[in-house]
């Protein structure tokens, strides 16, 4: 039974090591003109019941202020954002509006996701959702809704679920309404954002080999019971 016991708590032990860590902020950034980069359009093609709404943004320059733990600004980087309403614009109190897309994203150094690309993705549920009618706001949580992030710079074990991403569009011009066919009506708007992700834990060398020691224990354990 000793042996069983110390067997068990030696893999829980080294299997918690290898455990998720909590959410970290992976980047912020900001547009750095005052143009309305963001584009709302009414995309008659769409018509259906998914609404008709595209959200993008075409080589906007912006400034990354976190990539994380530096903090350093990278100035000068190009964004780009392409979201598509996946059902109807629906009205939520007075002036809140909401409707989900699926979508794709990227930070990177040079225009059409080329060069350094210090972070991208694609979602899919996204909420896009208002409180007031000149700003609207982008939240993708996973879990429960898919967000898929890569990076160059960035090691794939660090931007692990739980994970987010947040656009926040202000200065929304007109201010935003449900248009006659259920979607966001066109508008333009500037943009700032943030995610974050989780960093996966893995055990060095002689760890993983003490964990395996563990296992093999354990194994040998329950052979010996059952002879």
């Amino acid at each position: 039974m000793r042996s069983i016991t110390l067997a068990t708590l030696t893999a829980a032990s080294l299997l918690a090591s290898a455990a998720w860590a909590a959410p970290m902020s992976v980047a912020q950034f900001s547009q750095n003109t005052g143009n309305n980069d963001v584009t709302i359009a009414n995309n008659g093609a769409l018509m259906g019941s998914t609404g008709a709404t595209t959200i993008s943004i075409a080589d906007a320059t912006a400034n990354i202020s976190q990539l994380l733990d530096n903090v350093t600004p990278i100035d000068g980087i190009d964004v780009t954002l392409n979201a598509t309403s996946i059902d109807n614009a629906v009205a939520v109190g007075a002036t809140g509006i909401l409707q989900h897309f699926n979508g794709t994203f990227c930070l990177s150094s040079m225009a059409g996701c080329g060069g350094i690309v210090f972070l991208s993705g694609s979602f899919s549920d996204a909420a896009f959702g208002t409180a007031t009618g000149s700003q609207l706001t982008v939240n993708v949580a996973n879990p429960p809704d898919v967000l898929n992030l890569t990076s160059s710079v960035i090691p794939a074990s660090q931007l692990q679920a739980p994970s987010s991403l947040n656009f926040a569009f202000t200065a929304v011009n007109p201010a935003l309404f449900i248009d006659s066919n259920n979607s966001i009506g066109a508008a333009t708007g500037a943009f700032s954002g943030n995610a974050s992700a989780t960093a996966v834990a893995t055990p060095e060398p002689g760890t993983a080999a003490l964990l395996g020691v563990g296992l093999l224990g354990l194994v040998g354990v329950t052979r010996h019971r059952r002879r």
